[in-house]
């Protein structure tokens, strides 16, 4: 059982490291969950690994001192080590600090654990003083915790909210359990209610598999989501090709046909014949034309990209849909940052704003407020546009990026545009996330890389 709670911990400790190997808060992250695992390490070695090789070690006194010591001092680093490593996963999961203070956190922060190896017998038995533990492991603990709240709370970037959100559930509250057991209880003599944390190991771990598959966690859900659509859209883009080329084989034939036929009736004055073969040729051509749309909405994406501001493109866009808002009197308000340069092809960002807009003003004929905003968050470029029309049910949610999925009751409606916004963000290496609530409205967010994004003067220098 130590042996399976050990590798599901040092295994999550892998796994956000490689989530992004190049965050100093990830990689403080990944060394809590490492730190944290070696106090059942130690109780691997002291109640499998040993108890295999006592015959050993009693012949060889080195081996026994080996194995003893390497379970003390995995067990000193855990209970030393787990307080401070996430006090530095706090601390550097913001931009509280400047990168001076941070390193100056960092070594300050080292003298309570310094001050205990010094105070501390290791071998042969691990003698802390829990009172003095107490003392200063609590405030690291509270301080980090009060930090990772206030970074959640602080965070508009709705993405790395919900990302902040679900790591402070998985990581505030089992700790709290976790240092309770390990420091609290030992001041108590209750040295062995930290087997409890093993149970508290695996409620955490059973819950980051449920949230990283339900909600998305660190990535996961992300990865998979893609997986599938990028897969149903090279399928819907293979399959339009080949239907667009035998439809437009048979409809000109369709057109050929009828053109004689529309020929020989106004020879032999046969007006009757003539203007069904103009219906014939006319619904011949309807087809064509939807065809084209489809596979026009499917087809590859090639991006012309040259720096742009983000916020001249949603000022064209949204002159050109004015008079349709006015008309239905809705009400539109920006929130736009505009000094900011993003590298992407202006043509196909000018047509996803159009389609969301699109999207908010049909959800809005009784009137509304559309809301566009566009901010800097850590990682990314954010565009946001929100209406306050009828929203979309939530077990519709899933499918929104579909191709011809829709809700809209229309002919004129193929349930591509969506589709079409999501191919194009993914060419950007971006995101297209949608929120809503059914009758209350409808966000729908553009996450752009944060490398794709500069500062006027610097763009332009």
């Amino acid at each position: 059982m130590m042996i399976l709670i050990l590798l599901a911990i040092w295994a999550f400790g892998l796994f956000v490291l490689f989530t992004d190997p190049k965050s100093t808060s990830a990689r403080w992250g990944s060394a809590t969950a490492f730190v944290g695992g070696g106090g059942f390490f130690s109780a691997v070695i002291d109640e499998t690994l040993y108890p295999l090789v006592q015959d050993y070690a009693a012949r060889y006194p080195a081996l026994a001192f080996l194995l003893l010591f390497t379970s003390r001092s995995a067990s000193f680093l855990c209970q030393v080590g787990l307080p401070y490593t996430y006090l530095m996963f706090a601390v550097h999961s913001g931009d509280w600090f400047t990168r001076k203070t941070k390193r100056l956190i960092q070594y300050a922060a080292l003298v309570p654990p310094l001050v205990m190896w010094a105070i501390t017998p290791i071998y042969p038995v691990l003698a802390f003083n829990y009172w003095i533990m107490v003392a200063w492991v609590f405030p690291y603990f509270i301080a980090a915790s009060l930090m990772l709240v206030l970074l959640y709370r602080k965070e508009k970037d709705p993405l790395v909210k919900k990302s902040r959100l679900f790591t402070n559930m998985l990581v505030i509250i089992p700790l709290l359990f976790v240092f309770i057991l390990i420091y609290v209880m030992r001041t108590q003599n209750l040295y062995d209610a930290w087997r409890y944390n093993s149970l508290v190991v695996g409620i955490q771990f059973f819950l980051i598999l449920f949230i990283s598959v339900k909600y998305g966690f660190l990535g996961v859900k992300l990865r998979v989501e893609k997986r599938r659509l990028d897969s149903t859209l090279r399928a819907m883009t293979s399959g339009a090709q080949i239907v667009n080329h035998t439809i437009k084989n048979e409809v000109g034939k369709i057109l050929l046909y009828a053109d004689r036929i529309q020929s020989r009736a106004a020879e032999t004055n046969q007006p009757a014949l003539q203007e069904d073969a103009r219906i014939l040729a006319q619904s011949a051509q309807h087809i064509l034309n939807m065809a084209n749309r489809i596979q026009g909405q499917l087809q590859d994406i090639v991006l012309r990209e040259e720096i742009v501001n983000p916020g001249e493109v949603i000022a064209q866009v949204l002159h050109v849909l004015k008079p349709c808002a006015d008309k239905q009197r809705v009400h539109i308000v920006t929130e736009l940052d505009e000094t900011l340069r993003l590298t992407c092809d202006p043509v196909q960002l000018r047509e996803i704003l159009t389609n969301l807009c699109m999207n908010a003003l049909e959800a809005m004929k009784a009137g509304g407020t559309l809301t566009l905003q566009m901010f800097l968050s850590n990682k990314h470029l954010v565009i946001g546009v929100a209406d306050t029309g009828v929203g979309i049910a939530q077990e519709h949610l899933p499918y929104v990026f579909d191709p011809f999925f829709s809700t809209k009751k229309t002919g004129q409606n193929f349930g591509l545009g969506l589709s079409y916004c999501y191919n194009v963000m993914q060419k950007h290496q971006g995101m297209l996330e949608i929120y809503s609530v059914k009758d209350k409205g409808t966000t729908a967010f553009l996450f752009f890389p944060r490398r794709r994004v500069a500062r006027a003067g610097r763009a332009e220098a």
